[in-house]
């Protein structure tokens, strides 16, 4: 029997590279871009698209600024896939409880 991989969008492994590239966990990027953990571990994978306010959350926190159209460079992606890039996985840490008012 063959077996299926899932096909994983540009976008979502172009942010777990840039991710990868700077030591982070989902957890740290999560908090940086005031997102959920879930949010950005469904954007890799390719369950969720980005809005633009996403976006620009993202770009912020790798060090962008308002250059968003980095984040959109997949020339890196196929090489970030055959070292097996998206099997890395960061350090896990205990998260925070946090209760907005």
């Amino acid at each position: 029997m063959k077996r299926i991989e899932p096909v994983q969008p540009n976008f979502g492994i172009r942010i777990k590279k840039l991710r990868f590239g700077a030591n982070m966990s989902q957890q740290e990027l999560a908090e940086l871009c005031e997102l959920s953990v879930d949010q950005i571990a469904n954007i890799e994978r390719g369950k969720n698209f980005a809005s633009e306010t996403t976006i620009a959350m993202l770009a912020a926190a790798f060090g962008m600024g308002n250059d968003h159209q980095k984040l959109f460079d997949y020339s890196e992606n196929d090489a970030f896939l055959k070292s097996g890039g998206m099997k890395w996985r960061a350090g896990r840490q205990p998260s925070v409880l946090r209760v907005r008012n």
